[in-house]
C-alpha cells in the first residue's frame, strides 16, 4: 500500500473555496482521501492525501484523470486558488 501526499500553499482568503473543490471532486471520483486544512499547522496550506495498493495502480490512475477533458478546467480553477509550489510525495504504508 501507498499513500500519495500532495502539499500546497493556498492563496490568503480561499482555503474554504480550495478545500469545497478538492472535496467535490474527491466525491465526483469516488476517492479515498483525506483533506487536511491546517489548525496548528503552516498557514494557507493544504494537504491531500490518497491511498493505492501499489505504484502502478497510482499511476494507471492519475494517467487517466490527467486525460479526461474535464481536468483541464477543474485544474485552472484548482491553480487560480493556489500559489506556486508544494510538494509531492509517496510514501509506503508499513
Amino acid at each position: 500500500m501507498i499513500v500519495e501526499r500532495s502539499t500546497v500553499k493556498v492563496k490568503q482568503g480561499c482555503m474554504e473555496e480550495l478545500v469545497a473543490l478538492a472535496k467535490s471532486e474527491g466525491e465526483k471520483e469516488g476517492w479515498s482521501c483525506r483533506i487536511y486544512s491546517p489548525n496548528k499547522a503552516p498557514r494557507d496550506t493544504l494537504v491531500v492525501e490518497w491511498e493505492f495498493e501499489s505504484l502502478a495502480e497510482s499511476e494507471k490512475y492519475w494517467a487517466e484523470w490527467w486525460a479526461k477533458p474535464e481536468t483541464a478546467a477543474l485544474m485552472e480553477k484548482w491553480y487560480a486558488l493556489t500559489e506556486r509550489g508544494g510538494n509531492e510525495e509517496i510514501w509506503n504504508l508499513e
